[in-house]
């Protein structure tokens, strides 16, 4: 049984992304790992471990973790923004997380990505759009098959194409 505590930053990326792959992801169904994009990927994080200080806390790991003017900000670096609602709920899961583990009072977030950066902001809207989609991601992986392919515009550079089509 898949329950909200096993979900990652990664699985709400997908899942904001397409469905099909955050299940493929939840059920261990491992991307090409040969891909472009997922070689790319493994050699950020790389990188990023020499020159990032990683927060991990409980299970997750997000890049930055910094105290500013009396409140919590989290930072999370992407190599692009193709899909920015997918950064931005990857970045809210790790704020709902921590402001709810933590019982911080206020805690903001920032997609970084050169030089472009989003905001995102702990408000109860944001805060109660997390909780229910926690609730839909452990409903979804917890279904005994993997939900139909839907084409998309990111399908040609995904690492999980092949299962798909």
């Amino acid at each position: 049984m898949f329950t909200p505590e096993l979900i990652t930053g990664t699985l709400v990326n997908y899942y904001a992304t397409c469905k099909r792959e955050a299940w493929l992801y939840a059920r261990h169904i491992h991307a090409d790992q040969e891909d472009d994009n997922v070689l790319m990927g493994k050699t950020l994080a790389e990188l990023k471990e020499t020159r990032l200080q990683d927060f991990p806390f409980a299970h997750l790991h997000f890049d930055k973790l910094s105290k500013e003017r009396g409140h919590y900000c989290i930072t999370e670096y992407k190599k692009t923004l193709k899909n920015p609602s997918a950064a931005k709920a990857q970045l809210l899961f790790y704020m709902y997380v921590l402001k709810t583990g933590l019982r911080l009072k206020k805690i903001q977030g920032k997609v970084v990505c050169k030089k472009q950066t989003l905001l995102v902001e702990d408000t109860p809207e944001t805060m109660a759009h997390m909780a229910q989609t926690l609730e839909e991601i452990a409903a979804l992986v917890n279904t005994p098959t993997p939900p139909p392919p839907v084409r998309q515009k990111v399908c040609g550079g995904c690492a999980y194409r092949n299962y798909c089509w």
